[in-house]
């Protein structure tokens, strides 16, 4: 049995994989440098995450609200609409607050995140075996980087609108029913720029060079990537449905005890809660998709190949010693 890897060094990174042991060395990475890791995600991710926690409950807040109008004897289906008034939620200036939190909070979580794993990992593959990566040495490469992540960020955005504009545009002039060719075109794109940001970390390019990688990377094995986002996607949104849970059974007992008492608090809580752990469960797609990315490159490149054999002979020959013959002794004549 092949033991398992510490992931200390860069040589356990750039290697080829099949599909299991992408699947594996996702969870293996994570269990090896978990302490470390999760440090730098509390340092730097967590501040995003509590935001957008505390926007998602002020703004669920209001419908969990509405639930006791809704289900009581004195109300019923029809009492639903007056219990919220306005009835457009957005109008609330609560709901309002709490949806601006939510879109700021998890744009920044998100930026943090990506760029404090692929941070992480690079500074993983520089720094000695036998040391522990520090918060402040991630910190450091990921300040360096974060401009050209907004930038690569901003750029992906504004592509992906005109490109989609235009060609739903030109789909709706052949006839209407072919704006749904919008769908697998999205999708086709999409899974090509998962390989983006990991092209984008681990190799000293540009932004647009970063994105002409991600298409060249991706040729002939568009399917494998496809198949490997979908099923670790699919086990994150399994873990994932574990931190809403406290969400429904607040709903649910509102729904069954007709609750009097204000539940506002306990609705920021509880979606904070699901916020703090989605953010750690999105680590798993952004460590597939970095596998995916050296295997890619090694299939290609072979880089990591090129620099075990370039490492040949360059550590320092073993000292031979024995304990009963020594060079400087003359022994017994």
């Amino acid at each position: 049995m092949q033991a398992k890897s510490r992931f200390t060094h860069e040589a356990d990174f750039r290697r080829e994989r099949d599909f299991g042991a992408k699947i594996s060395a996702t969870f293996e990475f994570v269990a090896a440098q978990f302490k470390p890791l999760l440090k730098c995600l509390f340092y730097f991710v967590l501040p995003g995450a509590l935001l957008a926690g505390i926007g998602m409950g002020l703004f669920m807040g209001r419908f969990l609200s509405m639930v006791p109008n809704a289900s009581s004897r004195y109300g019923g289906p029809g009492r639903l609409a007056q219990s919220y008034n306005p009835a457009n939620p957005f109008a609330n200036f609560t709901s309002v607050l709490g949806v601006g939190l939510m879109m700021v909070g998890f744009l920044a979580a998100f930026l943090l995140l990506s760029s404090t794993v692929y941070g992480f990992v690079r500074v993983r593959m520089a720094t000695p075996p036998h040391e522990q990566v520090q918060p402040s040495r991630v910190w450091a490469v990921v300040w360096a980087r974060l401009g050209s992540v907004i930038g690569s960020f901003l750029l992906l955005g504004i592509i992906l609108t005109i490109g989609m504009g235009v060609a739903g545009g030109a789909l709706a002039l052949i006839g209407p029913g072919f704006v749904v060719l919008l769908l697998p075109l999205l999708l086709w794109v999409m899974v090509c720029l998962s390989l983006y940001f990991p092209a984008l970390w681990m190799e000293d390019g540009s932004v647009t060079g970063a994105f002409r990688r991600s298409f060249y990377l991706i040729k002939g094995k568009w399917w494998s990537t496809f198949g490997l986002y979908m099923i670790i996607t699919f086990i994150t949104g399994v873990i994932n449905y574990l931190f809403i849970l406290p969400f429904y059974a607040l709903m649910i007992s509102k729904m069954l005890l007709h609750w009097q008492f204000d539940t506002e608090i306990l609705g920021v809580a509880t979606m904070t809660f699901y916020a703090l752990g989605w953010v750690f469960t999105a680590v798993l797609p952004l460590v597939a998709m970095l596998f995916q990315y050296f295997n890619l490159v090694e299939r290609r490149e072979g880089l990591g190949l090129r620099q075990m054999i370039n490492q040949l002979g360059q550590s320092p020959a073993p000292q031979v010693s024995n304990a009963a013959y020594r060079p400087d002794e003359e022994g017994e004549y």
